[in-house]
């Protein structure tokens, strides 16, 4: 992760938290948020909008990740805890069961098979071509001639 985007993210974040009931401010620690104050890039332009949800708005994934790990930690209920750890196991298993899925050798060769993808297999000959040294010749020639007058 580079310095600039955490620096940017931080800025972020302390621009969204203004935003927030006061009650819910004061949950979060101090420290976190003079942790945020001395890492932010003050020079970043980010302006939110509260008439849009989060998501419709330029907000880093970053940003989004501190700020849900201040509402999961100091903000939620009990009941919100539980809520929201049960739907990260959820995708958690679902991500695992996909990853199965995709890299399940079975399947691999399943959608091989599926895709007819045709594999054809061809001989390669290599043929070694020797040059002759040109005596080697000669007496190869000579060789040949003597050989086909003594057939006769």
């Amino acid at each position: 992760m580079e310095k600039i985007e955490f620096n940017n993210a931080c800025y972020e974040v302390l621009e969204i938290l203004k935003y927030i009931r006061k009650e819910d401010l004061l949950k979060i620690p101090e420290e976190e948020i003079q942790i945020l104050k001395e890492y932010a890039n003050h020079k970043y332009e980010f302006k939110y909008d509260v008439q849009k949800s989060i998501k419709e708005q330029n907000v880093s994934k970053l940003a989004k990740g501190i700020i849900a790990t201040y509402f999961y930690k100091y903000i939620a209920t009990p009941k919100q805890r539980e809520k929201i750890r049960l739907k990260q196991e959820y995708d958690l298993r679902k991500m695992e069961e996909a990853k199965k899925g995709r890299y399940d050798l079975e399947n691999i060769f399943r959608k091989v098979n599926k895709t007819d993808i045709i594999i054809e297999e061809k001989e390669t000959q290599i043929v070694e071509t020797k040059k002759e040294k040109w005596y080697a010749k000669l007496f190869n020639k000579i060789k040949k001639f003597f050989i086909k007058k003594s057939k006769y």
